[in-house]
């Protein structure tokens, strides 16, 4: 009996799950994926303007020139600061022209657009502060090396 009832309960057991399982999805009747390119490629043209406009607003900056005299500087650093509590193609503008003039005064303003909301505007400052990147001074070898009991002399 006890032969019997130990396959018996597996054999119930199988049935039960194959019953319980979840069916089959069936394969999709049509493979046409027109309407799938279809969006893709308004997807891509989207893309495509949007490099257009930018494209358009960085050969703003090319006639751009550095400022030659400390008028010129301060009013620069003014417009700025300005622009950087404007809006964000204000902002956006504001890095850009910073980052044309390359200049270490404009690092504060550089690492407060790093936290900007708007990712184009950190995008641009990071590619600004990237010529930054570098230890401040190069340090300058001893000249003659120190006495061999510097330490008792300090």
């Amino acid at each position: 009996m006890q032969n019997v009832l130990l396959p018996g309960a597996v054999g119930l057991l199988a049935v039960f799950l194959w019953l319980q399982r979840k069916p089959v999805k069936p394969m999709l009747s049509s493979t046409d994926a027109s309407a799938v390119a279809q969006l893709n490629r308004t997807q891509l043209e989207l893309v495509i303007e949007a490099e257009r406009r930018s494209k358009t607003k960085d050969d703003d900056l090319s006639n751009w020139t550095r400022p030659v005299t400390v008028q010129e500087t301060i009013s620069l650093q003014q417009a700025l600061r300005f622009g950087m509590n404007a809006g964000p193609e204000e902002r956006l503008l504001a890095v850009r022209q910073a980052a044309c003039w390359g200049h270490r005064s404009v690092l504060p303003l550089l690492r407060r657009a790093l936290h900007d909301s708007d990712p184009r505007v950190v995008e641009a400052a990071a590619l600004a502060i990237e010529p930054f990147r570098s230890s401040p001074h190069r340090k300058v070898p001893q000249a003659s090396r120190p006495p061999r009991n510097v330490s008792r002399m300090r």
